[in-house]
Protein backbone atom coordinates (compact mmCIF):
# COMPACT_ATOMS: atom_id res chain seq x y z
CA UNK A 1 0.00 0.00 0.00
CA UNK A 2 1.09 3.08 -0.87
CA UNK A 3 1.25 6.49 1.45
CA UNK A 4 -1.46 8.12 -0.52
CA UNK A 5 -3.51 4.98 -0.82
CA UNK A 6 -3.08 4.84 3.36
CA UNK A 7 -3.98 8.56 3.54
CA UNK A 8 -7.09 7.73 1.44
CA UNK A 9 -8.04 4.69 3.67
CA UNK A 10 -7.44 7.35 6.92
CA UNK A 11 -9.77 9.71 5.39
CA UNK A 12 -12.40 6.98 5.53
CA UNK A 13 -11.53 6.00 9.35
CA UNK A 14 -11.48 9.99 9.54
CA UNK A 15 -15.02 10.21 8.53
CA UNK A 16 -16.47 7.29 10.12
CA UNK A 17 -14.78 8.52 13.53
CA UNK A 18 -16.17 11.96 12.93
CA UNK A 19 -20.01 10.36 12.14
CA UNK A 20 -19.40 8.35 15.60
CA UNK A 21 -18.08 10.93 17.91
CA UNK A 22 -21.67 12.65 17.18
CA UNK A 23 -24.11 9.77 18.02
CA UNK A 24 -24.32 9.37 13.94
CA UNK A 25 -25.18 12.61 12.94
CA UNK A 26 -22.21 13.60 10.45
CA UNK A 27 -20.39 16.76 11.27
CA UNK A 28 -18.65 17.74 7.51
CA UNK A 29 -16.88 20.98 9.02
CA UNK A 30 -15.00 18.79 11.76
CA UNK A 31 -14.65 15.83 9.22
CA UNK A 32 -12.96 18.69 7.02
CA UNK A 33 -10.65 19.89 9.74
CA UNK A 34 -9.62 16.29 10.73
CA UNK A 35 -8.70 15.32 7.15
CA UNK A 36 -7.10 18.41 6.60
CA UNK A 37 -4.83 17.76 9.58
CA UNK A 38 -4.08 14.22 8.79
CA UNK A 39 -2.59 15.58 5.16
CA UNK A 40 -0.54 18.01 7.18
CA UNK A 41 0.69 15.48 9.19
CA UNK A 42 1.01 12.58 6.03
CA UNK A 43 3.22 15.09 3.77
CA UNK A 44 7.18 14.96 4.77
CA UNK A 45 7.23 18.19 2.37
CA UNK A 46 8.55 20.99 4.80
CA UNK A 47 7.47 24.82 4.87
CA UNK A 48 4.13 26.09 4.52
CA UNK A 49 3.20 24.30 0.72
CA UNK A 50 1.62 21.60 2.15
CA UNK A 51 -0.48 23.89 4.36
CA UNK A 52 -1.44 26.56 1.21
CA UNK A 53 -2.74 22.95 -0.91
CA UNK A 54 -5.00 21.98 2.26
CA UNK A 55 -6.47 25.82 2.18
CA UNK A 56 -6.91 25.58 -1.43
CA UNK A 57 -8.38 22.34 -1.50
CA UNK A 58 -10.74 23.76 1.19
CA UNK A 59 -11.44 26.84 -0.57
CA UNK A 60 -11.98 25.81 -3.95
CA UNK A 61 -13.79 22.58 -3.16
CA UNK A 62 -15.33 22.74 0.08
CA UNK A 63 -16.26 26.18 1.01
CA UNK A 64 -17.78 26.15 -2.70
CA UNK A 65 -19.49 23.15 -2.82
CA UNK A 66 -23.22 22.78 -3.81
CA UNK A 67 -23.64 20.51 -0.52
CA UNK A 68 -21.68 21.37 2.15
CA UNK A 69 -22.69 18.80 4.99
CA UNK A 70 -21.73 16.39 2.92
CA UNK A 71 -18.32 17.32 1.85
CA UNK A 72 -16.05 15.79 1.47
CA UNK A 73 -17.48 13.92 -1.32
CA UNK A 74 -15.35 10.86 -3.15
CA UNK A 75 -14.35 13.18 -5.71
CA UNK A 76 -12.85 15.63 -3.58
CA UNK A 77 -11.11 12.90 -1.45
CA UNK A 78 -9.77 12.28 -4.31
CA UNK A 79 -8.66 15.86 -5.33
CA UNK A 80 -7.08 16.18 -1.82
CA UNK A 81 -5.36 12.19 -2.47
CA UNK A 82 -3.72 14.27 -5.93
CA UNK A 83 -2.54 16.70 -4.07
CA UNK A 84 -0.41 14.85 -1.68
CA UNK A 85 0.33 12.68 -4.54
CA UNK A 86 2.11 15.87 -5.98
CA UNK A 87 3.76 16.52 -2.91
CA UNK A 88 5.05 13.21 -2.69
CA UNK A 89 6.12 12.78 -6.10
CA UNK A 90 4.31 9.98 -6.68
CA UNK A 91 1.88 10.52 -9.76
CA UNK A 92 -1.26 8.96 -8.24
CA UNK A 93 -4.62 10.18 -8.92
CA UNK A 94 -3.07 13.07 -10.93
CA UNK A 95 -6.41 12.58 -13.34
CA UNK A 96 -8.62 14.09 -10.47
CA UNK A 97 -6.68 17.07 -10.70
CA UNK A 98 -7.66 19.97 -13.32
CA UNK A 99 -5.52 22.33 -15.64
CA UNK A 100 -6.81 24.83 -13.06
CA UNK A 101 -5.77 23.00 -10.17
CA UNK A 102 -2.05 22.73 -12.06
CA UNK A 103 -1.81 26.11 -12.84
CA UNK A 104 -2.38 27.03 -9.53
CA UNK A 105 -0.18 24.65 -7.84
CA UNK A 106 2.35 26.30 -10.25
CA UNK A 107 2.17 29.58 -8.41
CA UNK A 108 1.87 28.26 -4.87
CA UNK A 109 5.17 26.26 -5.33
CA UNK A 110 7.13 29.49 -7.25
CA UNK A 111 5.75 31.46 -3.73
CA UNK A 112 7.17 28.50 -1.49
CA UNK A 113 9.93 27.68 -3.21
CA UNK A 114 12.96 28.91 -1.22
CA UNK A 115 11.77 26.78 1.52
CA UNK A 116 11.65 23.58 -0.53
CA UNK A 117 14.73 21.28 -0.85
CA UNK A 118 15.91 21.46 -4.21
CA UNK A 119 15.27 17.74 -5.39
CA UNK A 120 11.46 18.30 -4.04
CA UNK A 121 11.21 21.80 -5.65
CA UNK A 122 12.83 19.99 -9.36
CA UNK A 123 9.89 17.33 -9.01
CA UNK A 124 7.30 19.22 -8.39
CA UNK A 125 7.65 22.00 -10.99
CA UNK A 126 8.26 19.22 -13.45
CA UNK A 127 4.63 17.88 -12.87
CA UNK A 128 3.57 21.68 -13.25
CA UNK A 129 5.19 21.50 -17.09
CA UNK A 130 4.37 18.16 -17.92
CA UNK A 131 0.72 19.25 -17.13
CA UNK A 132 1.40 22.51 -19.29
CA UNK A 133 0.78 24.64 -16.18
CA UNK A 134 3.85 26.79 -16.31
Amino acid sequence: MTTVEKFQTDVQRCIKHTRAENKGKYNSQKACQDITSLFLRQTTVPGSLPSSLAEYWQRTYIDNSANPQEEPTAQNIERLCALLSFLEDSHEFEDALTTEDFHMLGELVNYEAEDLPLEQLQAMMAIVVSKGAL
